[in-house]
């Protein structure tokens, strides 16, 4: 989400996100999956902690972990990775029996086979992303496709004060 973000020029306040998601529904739980910056980046980390705690304080499940930095030897190339797709997928697929939809914001390709089979299994997958970054395979797979574009008024960050 963070290059659908910066891509639209704009940013989700993730607090009206998850009133226009949850509002009057019952949740198994919301998920916030994010890739922690390294020790070194203190600045970084500072920001990360905030936002994190706000996301906390705002009813999200923050799953962590570290950025891993891979240097290629042949290259001299050094580069970080923070995917947490296995965790995302985990999370939806442990307990599909204590919820009936998924709401997933990001667009992976890779998730197409996960949510074929959890409809499958009568799971409804709501997807919410950038039209222009997400296949036409993935948005078949789910029962519905929310284009950030159209919910943007409800869900855009309006200041430095939110988040």
């Amino acid at each position: 989400m963070f290059f659908a973000q910066k891509a639209n020029g704009w940013w989700i306040d993730w607090k009206l996100a998850y009133q226009f998601f949850t509002d009057n529904r019952d949740i198994y739980g919301a998920y916030y999956f994010t890739a922690t910056p390294p020790p070194g980046r203190k600045d970084q980390l500072t920001k990360y902690r905030k936002f994190r705690k706000f996301l906390i304080a705002t009813g999200y499940k923050v799953i962590d972990k570290e950025v891993r930095i891979i240097h290629d030897p042949a290259t001299g190339e050094t580069r970080e990775k923070g995917n947490l797709d296995i965790e995302l997928v985990f999370h939806m697929m442990a307990a599909p029996h204590q919820w009936d939809e998924a709401v997933v914001f990001g667009c992976d390709v890779d998730y197409e086979p996960v949510f074929k089979h959890l409809r499958s299994i009568g799971k409804r997958v709501k997807l919410v992303g950038r039209k222009e970054m997400t296949s036409l395979d993935l948005i078949n797979a789910c029962d519905e496709y929310v284009d950030l574009h159209q919910i943007r008024n409800r869900i855009e960050k309006k200041d430095e004060g939110t988040h």
